[in-house]
C-alpha cells in the first residue's frame, strides 16, 4: 500500500495544476470608474467556493492627494455585503509600485508593506485563508480619490470542480 508521499506525489506536477492554485490580475480602471467611485467591483467568483489564499493591489497611477480610504468586500450572490478586510488607513499620494497587502484576518486593514513598500510587498494570508461562496468582490471608498489607478491581483484554489474568479472592469 503507498504511502502518503505516493498520494500526493504529482499535486504539484502537471497532473494537478489547480492544487498550486490561480492568478487573477485585475487591471486599474480611470480614477473616475475605480478610486473615484464610493464602491466598485472588481472580481466575480462563479461556479463554486474557493479558498482565497492571497490578495494584494499594485499602484500603476500616483494616487491623487484626496485621502481615499479602500475596504476589501464581497457580497455572495443574493447575500448582503460582508467585509473582507478592515477599512485602510489613507492611500493619498502613495506611489507608483506602491503594494497593499493584508494577512487575511477581516479586521486587519489594506496596507503598503511598509516605509519602503514602493516595489516590495510580503506574500499575504499566509494562514488566515477566507473561503468565499459565488458573488462579487468589491472595494468601498469611505473618501473617493481625486486621482490614482491601483491593479488588483488574487490567489486563488478552486474548492469545486468549474470554481472560478473573474476580474470585473468598468
Amino acid at each position: 500500500m503507498p504511502g502518503i508521499g505516493a498520494d500526493i506525489k504529482g499535486l504539484a506536477g502537471h497532473g494537478n495544476p489547480a492544487a498550486l492554485g490561480r492568478r487573477v490580475r485585475r487591471f486599474g480602471d480611470a480614477v473616475a470608474d475605480d478610486l473615484g467611485s464610493a464602491t466598485f467591483d472588481i472580481f466575480e467568483i462563479n461556479a463554486g467556493d474557493v479558498l482565497i489564499t492571497g490578495f494584494y493591489g499594485v499602484v500603476t497611477t500616483l494616487i491623487g492627494a484626496n485621502a481615499a480610504v479602500p475596504r476589501v468586500q464581497h457580497t455572495p450572490d443574493g447575500g448582503a455585503l460582508t467585509p473582507m478586510s478592515g477599512i485602510a488607513a489613507s492611500i493619498a499620494t502613495d506611489a507608483v509600485d506602491t503594494i497593499y497587502t493584508w494577512d487575511g484576518v477581516i479586521a486587519s486593514l489594506l496596507a503598503p508593506a511598509g516605509v519602503a513598500s514602493v516595489g516590495v510587498g510580503h506574500a499575504s494570508f499566509s494562514v488566515n485563508y477566507q473561503i468565499l461562496v459565488p458573488g462579487v468582490i468589491s472595494i468601498t471608498n469611505t473618501v473617493a480619490a481625486d486621482a490614482g489607478v491601483i491593479d488588483w491581483v488574487i490567489h486563488y484554489v478552486p474548492l469545486d470542480t468549474d470554481s472560478v474568479i473573474i476580474p470585473l472592469n468598468a
